[in-house]
């Protein structure tokens, strides 16, 4: 989120002398509700809007906390801008969504890699889709493991009959073997493809694009967690009808509701993990007695084997806790290589299991016996894996990066080393720097191609980034302040893809030691800039997906509210702006309102852009009634949160369906209190002081968008002349004159400059 700070240098600014109470800083205040994540601007200064002339040079103050009057005078801490850096902000959280991590390339239970080819395709909007090519032998083995789930049959007649059908469920579920078995009931198995795109928007792409995506064959689509809609769902079996293609769409259950979207979705369920354990270890045992040195293994051998281990309790135990099927498969893989093991190590062997990616973070860290430099593994080596794992799913420039702070700048303050290794630029490349062991199949395919542009990070397992972090946090006890000073200097980087990645780092360590981090390090960054703060509170969010750590997530984001010190305030309204806070939104509505009152939060956005991730994540009806209330409040303050708000709001489409008609315009469409809410708060903005210029701007980009939308051109052409009624009749005419020489082809404009101006009552004061 960007925010302005005090002129001067960051520590100065940052810092204001009133120490900050027990209660307020270490004690966990009474339980609170969950917080949204505060959103956050690209860069450590607010955007400077043309429409503020009067910002003046604020002073340092470095023995009081500032009053209301010197609150005011410090422009340096200048409010928000046009809402762009949030979208940067968004878009970076998205990428950086570390409970939900990305793949661009998966394997399945015996290793083989499902994609052997791809094409990048780029729409029109900017979003760029992948088409992955998987093999006639992946179908082969899915369609020879594949267990039957709920309505299967269902699914494919629905989707022989319309070309395109939804499973929504949770990832892990088989969802991508299920949609594969279905696929390949339809189309040859050689022409099924997957299409994939890290950004947002893929299915409006594909309608699009759809004569140069859909061919003859079948394709799975992977939406994440993007929500979908019916018209969406409709369009896209139109275009698949039409291209004799079959589309299986993988959706989340929770942002894709079969309910919503029948009779072209269904839920999926994942099939019986004792099924799933049974055929893999069949699978996987069939051939092995021809293979084993044991000159008593035979057939009967692995056949009661196979019976043993699925009557066995601890392996049904073991089952229950299995958090997908991917992870039962790796689970038989691992029983079947202890085939002629007794029975009584079962439990020595379920541990392993348990335990596998803790002690490959171990082994990947451990310094070696013996190097080419001797007893001590080269530290950039080392520095790099663990950078590796941390920027799992990121650019290699940002591995590269946060890797060079590590070795370089951080590690040599704690180390002391004769001689220094000798360094070697050849000697740095990839392939010794990240062993095979560590990194995904798919991260290099053969004859130099890869899967990522820009190519990116990717581990064998995405929770091993966890494991390297448990690992380095609790067995390298001289590693946690080099750690705590990288995540900081990474914090306060240009990049907001790495500062967002270090938070959630952090995030991941409170849930290891809660009190440790955050007294060394969460409560030091609440209280500095404003891209520390914004970590923060994002640190937080990461920590509150741990449910033992909600309760002291909400107790401590409302240890921020009460304290006196502007900046822990400012840091609990970006917490506001978090998935916490999304799940208790009227508790939320009151802890903004109550911090959007404070002179001390006055030049801030973090409210306003908290209130406007709020409004388009999860809470658009009470968000909106409760902008509403702001605007006509007898406060100042809440009326400027108001504005910045709407400043914000305005420049966001509805979706990936509608991109150019505003999300604030389509819901008062349907909704007369909306318009009637919307005309008031568009009213304050155009006559605001900071506000005026970019309010004109953002209302002629309206305009421009109806001359596409002919509902939301005649919705305009009816509001819009309420909006700039008297006394703003004689701007408005200025400005409608000089966007029609400037867009002489916009028919919305040049409907409402025919109109003659609007003399009637107004729905509402105006200032």
């Amino acid at each position: 989120m960007s925010e302005t700070e005090h002129a001067g240098p960051e520590d100065a600014a940052a810092e204001v002398p009133d120490e900050e109470p027990a209660a307020a800083a270490e004690e966990p205040a009474p339980p609170e509700a969950l917080e949204p994540s505060p959103a956050a601007a690209s860069d450590g200064t607010e955007a400077t809007g043309a429409s503020a002339p009067n910002d003046l040079a604020a002073p340092r103050h470095g023995d009081s906390r500032p009053s209301a009057q010197d609150t005011v005078r410090a422009a340096a801490r200048r409010e928000a801008g046009d809402g762009g850096d949030f979208t940067r902000y968004q878009q970076a959280r998205q990428q950086n969504a570390l409970n939900k991590l990305k793949r661009s390339a998966v394997a399945n239970g015996s290793g083989s890699a499902f994609y052997a080819e791809q094409l990048t395709i780029g729409g029109d909007n900017g979003v760029e889709i992948q088409v992955l090519g998987v093999t006639s032998l992946t179908v082969a083995q899915q369609l020879d493991s594949h267990q039957d789930v709920e309505q299967q049959t269902q699914m494919a007649a629905r989707l022989a009959a319309q070309h395109v059908v939804v499973l929504a469920g949770q990832p892990g579920s088989g969802r991508q073997s299920t949609a594969l078995t279905l696929l390949a009931g339809c189309c040859p198995d050689d022409r099924i493809k997957i299409l994939h795109s890290e950004a947002p928007g893929i299915l409006q792409t594909l309608c699009q694009r759809a004569d140069d995506l859909l061919t003859p064959g079948g394709f799975v689509v992977d939406l994440e967690d993007q929500p979908l809609k019916l018209s969406t769902l409709e369009t896209l079996g139109h275009l698949a009808r039409k291209h004799r293609a079959f589309l299986v769409i993988l959706g989340e259950l929770g942002r894709v509701d079969p309910d919503l979207l029948r009779p072209h979705a269904f839920e999926h369920r994942r099939p019986a993990l004792g099924q799933v354990l049974a055929v893999h270890l069949r699978r996987l045992l069939a051939g092995h007695p021809g293979a084993c040195p044991e000159q008593d293994c035979t057939t009967e051998h692995s056949t009661a084997f196979t019976a043993r281990m699925l009557e066995s309790q601890e392996v049904q135990r073991t089952l229950n806790g299995a958090p997908s099927v991917r992870s039962v498969v790796e689970f038989a893989e691992l029983l079947a290589q202890h085939i002629h093991s007794a029975d009584t190590s079962l439990g020595d062997v379920i541990g392993q299991w348990r335990d596998r990616l803790r002690r490959l973070a171990k082994q990947l860290l451990r310094v070696p016996a013996e190097t080419s430099h001797g007893p001590v593994l080269d530290p950039h080596r080392q520095a790099f894996r663990i950078a590796y794992a941390f920027f799992h799913g990121l650019p290699l420039s940002d591995v590269f990066e946060a890797g060079a702070v590590l070795s370089a700048t951080v590690l040599p303050r704690y180390e002391t080393r004769e001689p220094a290794p000798t360094n070697h630029v050849f000697e740095r490349e990839l392939d010794q720097l990240i062993p095979q062991e560590m990194r995904a199949p798919g991260d290099a395919l053969s004859g130099g191609r890869t899967d990522d542009n820009p190519r990116c990070a990717r581990l064998v397992n995405e929770d091993l980034m966890h494991a390297v972090i448990e690992v380095v946090w609790h067995d390298y006890d001289s590693l946690r302040d080099p750690l705590r000073e990288w995540l900081t200097a990474l914090v306060a980087g240009p990049l907001e893809r790495i500062r967002v990645r270090a938070a959630h780092i952090a995030g991941i360590l409170l849930s290891h030691d809660f009190d440790s981090v955050y007294r060394d390090l969460i409560r030091h960054w609440a209280r500095k800039s404003t891209a520390y703060r914004q970590s923060a509170a994002l640190a937080l969010e990461m920590a509150a997906h741990d449910p033992r750590m909600v309760g002291r997530v909400r107790a401590q984001i409302r240890s921020w509210l009460s304290s006196p010190r502007w900046e822990y305030q400012d840091s609990a309204a970006r917490a506001y702006g978090t998935l916490v806070g999304a799940q208790d939104v009227p508790d939320t509505l009151w802890a903004l309102r109550e911090l959007g009152t404070r002179p001390e939060l006055a030049f801030s956005s973090s409210v306003a852009f908290s209130m406007s991730w709020l409004y388009l994540a999860r809470a658009p009806g009470p968000t909106a009634d409760a902008l509403d209330r702001w605007i006509a409040s007898d406060n100042d303050h809440l009326a400027k949160h108001a504005i910045r708000t709407l400043l914000i709001l305005s420049r966001y489409g509805v979706g990936p369906d509608r991109r150019d008609r505003p999300v604030l315009a389509d819901t008062a469409m349907t909704d007369p209190d909306r318009a009637e809410a919307l005309v008031r708060l568009w009213r304050h903005a155009l006559m605001g002081q900071d506000s005026s210029t970019r309010a004109w701007d953002l209302l002629r980009r309206w305009l421009l968008a109806g001359d596409a939308d002919k509902e939301l051109a005649a919705f305009l052409e009816v509001l819009v002349p309420r909006i700039w009624a008297r006394p703003l009749s004689l701007r408005a005419g200025f400005y409608l004159g000089m966007w029609a020489g400037r867009h002489p082809d916009s028919r919305t404009i040049r409907q409402l400059r025919d109109q003659p101006p609007e003399d009637g009552r107004t729905p509402g004061p105006a200032s």
